[in-house]
């Protein structure tokens, strides 16, 4: 039975408010389940919008955690004291057996808690790429069955290495590690495949001056890649998020 009793109940952490749960708040309200938002940068927490509690200090109550994107680095804790307190509750989550979801920021903090390095790559890596699922990825509970490449959005400065004891479970594009899964149900994802169009349109118009000059193709492409590969990506990503969820009631 899961820690709501009825149905799997999610701590969904937006780390800013440019970055919100997207098709993965979907999914798991697709699933059955439901999910409380804490905004750290924003000082709110929807279970409490009028005093904000701060980030709980177990997973108690929770059956799974994810941990969504945002511009800072996951080493950036003087400025964001709230990223250490977050990477310990993650571990804590992992360390009970309970589902965790990192994307890209969220997955540089979940290797980064583990000592794996996180680094600036030099290079804007945005746009839709084709990944490689790996033979463990293959065998995955999240990738089984989806097919050997994958299409996904990416949209992302830094990467990291393989925290110790992880598996990679994808790989390509400019980077080594794009997915991976500690224990039984903790997962990290360097890309996003949880976006919107929306979304995607905001973080140009915010980051977009200097983004387009790293990454060109971001101002002439875009639209069309949203064109041709978003119906696809909003399947995967119920395919791959519903699992996700599945793995949650069983915590």
């Amino acid at each position: 039975m899961t820690s709501s009793g009825l149905r799997p109940h999610v701590l969904m952490v937006v780390c800013d408010p440019v970055a919100p749960s997207g098709l993965i708040g979907g999914a798991i309200l697709d699933k059955g389940g439901f999910y409380d938002t804490i905004v750290p940068m924003a000082g709110f927490a929807s279970r409490s919008p009028r005093d904000y509690p701060g980030l709980p200090d177990s997973p108690a109550g929770y059956d799974g955690l994810v941990i969504l994107g945002g511009p800072m680095s996951a080493s950036d804790e003087a400025e964001h004291p709230w990223l250490t307190d977050l990477a310990a509750l993650a571990t804590a989550f992992e360390a009970s057996g309970k589902a965790v979801l990192g994307v890209c920021l969220g997955a540089q903090i979940m290797a980064r808690s583990r000592g794996a390095r996180v680094w600036h790559m030099g290079a804007l890596e945005a746009g839709y790429v084709e990944l490689e699922v790996t033979e463990d990825g293959r065998r995955d509970a999240l990738f089984a069955g989806l097919g050997p490449r994958l299409i996904v959005f990416q949209h992302h400065y830094e990467a990291f290495d393989l925290p110790a004891g992880a598996v990679k479970l994808l790989t390509g594009g400019l980077c080594e590690v794009q997915a991976f899964r500690l224990g039984r149900a903790a997962y990290g994802f360097q890309f996003h495949l949880e976006v919107s169009i929306d979304s995607v349109r905001d973080w140009m118009r915010l980051f977009g001056e200097s983004e387009f000059k790293d990454e060109p193709r971001l101002l002439s492409e875009l639209d069309a890649g949203f064109q041709r590969h978003m119906r696809d990506q909003r399947r995967l990503a119920a395919q791959v998020f519903g699992r996700w969820v599945d793995l949650a009631k069983q915590a």
